[in-house]
């Protein structure tokens, strides 16, 4: 008998402490797998076109919609056939902006670019052209304006372009054969200060960009110029941009004294004053015991479902040992009377 209450025992309590965890998991959070993210297929609309084979293993791939007439030169090899894929390394790009290159000993010309119907011509090195007509599109206007030449002073002179690309002046020595010595353009529109001169284009990606310059020989006056109007009907390359006037910043003086800093009460929360408390209303401001009493009421709540779980557990070991108890007592009556 006294076997089988030890095994009864043993029984109970492996019960017990399997029950236990398993409460305790009954309450936890289920467990996520992330899914990886699918990598978006690359969007090549803006490069396909009609390509046509102009050998030396280039493909030259025809455009002519909103950007204007477009011939996209890439290398594709010599065993290159209609269907093939094309999107691979770019030699050169044609345009109305530039309109002539060359390419593994290709003369490569875009030929009637300002028009409707342009047509990309191919001289071979022995002389021989293949013309290839772009797709139909809109007559543009060509945007290319100069060279405006623009004295300086100081022995240096500037030249003044514009073109879909946006304003560039090129800056020279003065005289005949003068040496060019800086460009500026919309990407660097304006000379380093350890040049010694100033000049810089003011607004470059404005509709009415500015040539500003100030050269050494005691002359404090700035110069400025405007770039000539863009043609009616031209279309740049990029998006004009509002003039906006040049902030100046100012240091402050190290004579100046500080304005006092209010102290802060001891256990408010420092906010940014947003709606209501910008307009001046006055909303109550969170303590830190207001803080601690929040987190104390979830750590609380956190508290409570633990425990009810193991209160759970602690219930059925409790109706275990009982069932337990009770079975030993009959045991013990049926042996007394038998």
């Amino acid at each position: 008998m006294r076997t089988a209450l030890r095994t009864s025992v043993v029984t109970v309590a492996l019960a017990g402490a399997t029950l236990v965890p398993a409460a305790g998991a009954a309450f936890a959070a289920p467990a996520t797998t992330p899914r990886p993210a699918s990598a978006p297929a690359p969007d090549n609309s803006r490069y396909e076109g009609e390509p046509v084979y102009i050998g030396e293993g280039l493909v030259a791939v025809l455009r002519n919609k909103a950007e204007g007439p477009e011939a996209w030169i890439r290398e594709v090899g010599p065993q290159w056939k209609p269907g093939d894929t094309y999107m691979v390394h770019v030699v050169t790009k044609l345009d109305r902006t530039l309109p002539h290159d060359r390419a593994k000993g290709l003369d490569l010309e875009l030929t009637k670019a300002a028009g409707a119907r342009p047509v990309l011509v191919v001289t071979a090195a022995d002389g021989s052209a293949t013309s290839h007509p772009l797709p139909a599109g809109e007559t543009g206007t060509d945007c290319r304006v100069g060279p405006v030449g623009q004295e300086m002073g100081a022995g240096m002179k500037a030249e003044l372009y514009l073109s879909e690309l946006g304003p560039k002046v090129l800056l020279f020595e003065a005289g005949d054969g003068g040496r060019g010595f800086a460009r500026l353009d919309r990407t660097h529109p304006s000379l380093p200060e350890s040049a010694g001169i100033i000049a810089r284009i003011v607004h470059p990606s404005s509709a009415e960009p500015v040539f500003e310059w100030k050269t050494q020989g005691g002359n404090d006056t700035v110069g400025r110029v405007a770039f000539p109007a863009f043609p009616k009907g031209c279309r740049p390359s990029y998006a004009f941009t509002e003039d906006k006037p040049v902030t100046k910043r100012t240091t402050p003086s190290s004579a100046s004294t500080p304005a006092p800093v209010k102290p802060q009460t001891a256990g408010q929360t420092a906010v940014v004053p947003k709606g209501p408390v910008a307009a001046g209303a006055e909303l109550p401001v969170a303590t830190a015991a207001d803080t601690a009493g929040t987190a104390a009421d979830t750590v609380g709540t956190a508290a409570g479902r633990v425990d009810t779980a193991t209160m759970t557990a602690g219930a059925a070991l409790v109706a275990a040992f009982g069932a337990l108890g009770a079975s030993v007592v009959l045991r013990r009556r049926r042996a007394t009377r038998g």
